[in-house]
């Protein structure tokens, strides 16, 4: 029966408590037990690993890339792209450069690396990895149809009226230039293929410079 009444002494004191603390509850530090501080152990030598140096002048111009365009057949020319930048050149700055290099349309050539295709919309450092330095080949796949002249510097020379656009016009009045211009140029589809080119090479999204490069026919056929 004594622990009886001691159950029923305890309970009876508790209910004299509040069940909760209120909001503005005050523990006085002072009452509390005292106990030793408790101190973390010491870490083993060195307490933690080095800060790594920042990159340098002289580090950032040795990740330069020297690339080389290599063709899947012979019979077009390996070109080489010395002293690039990997994380801002894009595929397609490779194809163009072939393509200008190797005077074939550009909508003509793929550019592969380690023989699988790569988006144009990558960068060169996306494909092969940030920390690649030294040498790389990509290959380059020219589709049929096109064909390729070797490219050869023509002799210096100063440029003439023509050239400089001081040219007289005609006899008859009308303009002196050669071929299509204006709306004619805009109406052909090589016009709005080297526009999504462009707008693939700034969004880096093929869905994206599809998009837009058809907004902007559209608006173009809307307002002739």
């Amino acid at each position: 029966m004594a622990e009886l009444a001691f159950c029923k002494t305890f309970l009876t004191a508790l209910d004299a408590r509040p069940a909760k603390l209120s909001s503005d509850h005050i523990a006085d530090a002072r009452q509390f037990p005292a106990q030793g501080a408790y101190t973390l152990p010491r870490l083993a030598h060195p307490p933690h690993p080095p800060r790594p140096a920042p990159k340098s002048a002289h580090n950032a111009s040795s990740s330069s890339l020297s690339i080389s365009l290599k063709p899947m057949k012979p019979s077009h020319p390996t070109i080489p792209v010395p002293g690039i930048d990997a994380s801002t050149t894009s595929v397609y700055d490779l194809k163009t450069q072939y393509a200008a290099q190797a005077s074939i349309s550009a909508t003509k050539i793929k550019i592969l690396y380690k023989k699988k295709p790569v988006p144009d919309s990558k960068t060169v450092a996306e494909v092969i990895g940030h920390d690649v330095t030294g040498h790389v080949e990509f290959g380059v796949m020219i589709m049929a149809g096109a064909t390729a002249s070797p490219v050869t510097s023509p002799p210096a020379a100063a440029p003439s009226e023509a050239d400089k656009g001081l040219a007289a016009p005609s006899s008859d009045g009308g303009p002196a230039a050669q071929g299509p211009s204006g709306k004619d140029v805009v109406a052909t589809d090589q016009f709005w293929r080297d526009l999504k080119n462009f707008i693939l090479q700034r969004t880096r999204d093929e869905a994206e410079a599809e998009r837009l490069a058809k907004i902007f026919r559209g608006a173009w056929e809307s307002g002739k």
